[in-house]
């Protein structure tokens, strides 16, 4: 049977150097990206290389998919969907050529394969544009000289011809301010270490099926395309074509309910449970490679995809239903929600499939759970031991042999030393050093000082009580004469507070009094926020005061993640 669909993950150098004869097609639109794409695109990739040599670990850089219609035997290739980025990266190839003499001849080799002259043979271009853009294209472009010509002219352009200038213009200017180490190791990066998705299909019907996916979402084809093809293939071959129909059916029921992003960020979560590392390649590649159920499709689908996919339903929207501990459960799952991180998501699906029928014990995992991450948040640790103590804790959760209970995973306790240094972060400087934990630390600080069952309000920003620069003359002045003093109060939890739509910071210098009443006039209503009425009830706002506040604002956080020492230990 003829096969209707392929993907394959293909290096940049095995895309250009002779596989591909790449056409664009007179139906597509003209060349339409702007230098905001070109930039991003070079920033990019310029960003990995530098990552990739600090780091020593080979690692493939993904740069999207390309949609072809394309016969097994045949390099020519009609271009679908990718027109936009194989045009970019070969006028990037001229750029690079023009600026590396040296490796002229090897970067010409990704433009197009010389004709032999003896032979009448001509030059066989890698990229064809559209047939009225054609000839300017591989002019201005394609050809030795044509960059340096096309920066320099000055004709008036339009359309598709412009957008070629600027960019050209745009990456020779960047390409030519590295110096040439860099412009070597960028060009090696991107030869042998950046790769494209290749979707090829014989037919047209076949194609326009997923251009018009592609563009009736105005996105990229997206990993989960490309797995849903494969896994979809899998069924039709093993099992015909009635059960790959209904699959097919199921599949798009679960990406409909979760919604694109949401399902997409399943799958990251899925490999990260199985392969319980930090990803290196592209997730198509290490999910067919971590997830064991890739082999036999439909245990894909029912047993790993639909399952997970109904958990990271109500773990996302914090809206678990049950008959107990449902309340606790999804108020645990809002504030992990806030953190700027979703490393915390793989155990915590993990353990909901396992134990979705006790909410006691899911309860107290989440509890836990909530304070190992904010410990991780607040303590500022590397994005590679966060991947590394969740895999642990996935591991624990796993086995059949355990139960549920939480005192077997070691990877939620805290040690004595971990909560002293979790603590040394609450009561120190929130403000500049945890910009990414203030607003969930204030807020969840927010939630509860104030009485149970009160709903409480997304803040808007967050409002230094004692100014951060205060004016000459003023109370703040007589009351912290001492600047070091000042500095050390200013940006603590005590000196902070909410505030909402209805106000502004526009008093942020005023003195005390006039302060306060520029948070809570208008309209005779007071702040929603229980941590910013506390300062109204106060007639002075003094070292002795901030003091006495921020203790008790810390021991409430202490208290609510149990960071209390063991008994016999020196004192945090």
């Amino acid at each position: 049977m003829a096969k209707t669909l392929e993907a394959h993950d293909k290096l940049i150098r095995e895309i250009f150097e002779g596989s591909y004869q790449f056409e664009i097609p007179d139906y597509q639109r003209p060349y339409a990206w702007t230098i905001e794409q070109a930039t991003e695109l070079f920033d990019d990739l310029y960003a990995a290389m530098q990552d990739a040599r600090i780091s020593g670990a080979s690692s493939q850089y993904f740069l999207g998919s390309i949609v072809l219609i394309k016969n097994d035997r045949d390099p020519k290739s009609s271009v679908v969907d990718g027109q936009q980025r194989l045009s970019t990266l070969t006028m990037l190839f001229a750029v690079l050529r023009t600026v590396m003499p040296d490796a002229a001849e090897d970067i010409t080799d990704f433009l197009y394969k010389k004709g032999k002259v003896s032979l009448g043979e001509k030059n066989e271009y890698r990229l064809t544009a559209r047939e009225e853009d054609a000839d300017f294209f591989r002019t201005n472009i394609q050809e030795p000289g044509g960059i340096a010509q096309l920066v320099a002219s000055t004709d008036k352009l339009k359309d598709s011809r412009l957008r070629y200038r600027e960019n050209a213009t745009l990456l020779l200017e960047k390409a030519k301010a590295l110096p040439p180490a860099e412009l070597i190791a960028l060009w090696q990066f991107l030869a042998n270490d950046c790769s494209l998705v290749v979707i090829s299909t014989p037919d047209l019907e076949a194609a326009y099926r997923i251009f018009s996916v592609l563009n009736n979402r105005g996105l990229d084809l997206a990993p989960i395309d490309i797995i849903k093809a494969q896994v979809l293939g899998l069924i039709r071959t093993t099992a015909g074509d009635v059960k790959s129909r209904a699959y097919a059916k199921e599949w798009s029921r679960i990406e409909s309910s979760l919604g694109r992003d949401a399902f997409g960020d399943l799958f990251g979560h899925i490999r990260s449970i199985y392969a319980k590392k930090k990803q290196k390649y592209i997730l198509v590649k290490e999910f067919q490679e971590h997830v064991t159920e890739y082999k036999t499709p439909v245990d894909l689908v029912d047993k790993v995809i639909k399952p997970y996919a109904e958990v990271w339903d109500f773990v996302r929207d914090a809206d678990f239903e049950a008959t107990e501990h449902a309340e606790t459960i999804n108020e645990h799952l809002s504030w992990l929600n806030r953190v700027d991180f979703k490393d915390w998501v793989p155990p915590a699906l993990v353990y909901f499939k396992r134990f979705r029928q006790q909410p006691k014990l899911l309860a107290e995992f989440f509890q836990s759970l909530e304070r190992l991450t904010y410990f991780l948040l607040v303590t500022k640790v590397g994005i590679n031991e966060r991947i590394e103590t969740y895999a642990a804790l996935t591991k624990e959760v796993e086995p059949e042999t355990f139960k549920g209970d939480l005192a077997a995973l070691t990877t939620l306790a805290l040690t004595d030393a971990q909560k002293r240094k979790f603590v040394a972060a609450l009561d120190g400087d929130v403000y500049d050093d945890l910009p990414k934990a203030r607003m969930a630390l204030v807020l969840r600080l927010e939630s509860l000082v104030r009485a149970p069952g009160v709903q409480l309000q997304d803040a808007v920003s967050l409002e230094h009580v004692l100014p951060q620069t205060p004016p000459d003359g003023s109370d703040w002045i007589k009351w912290f004469p001492d600047e070091d003093e000042r500095d050390g109060w200013t940006h603590r939890l005590a000196n902070l507070v909410p505030l909402d739509r209805n106000k502004n910071s526009s008093a942020s210098n005023y003195d005390f009094a006039k302060k306060k009443d520029a948070y809570f006039r208008g309209k005779g209503k007071a702040s929603p926020f229980v941590l910013t009425q506390e300062v109204r009830a106060e007639n002075e706002w003094t070292p002795t005061l901030l003091a006495e506040r921020q203790k008790r604002l810390v021991g409430v956080l202490k208290d609510h993640w149990n960071l209390a020492v063991s008994t016999g230990t020196a004192p945090s």
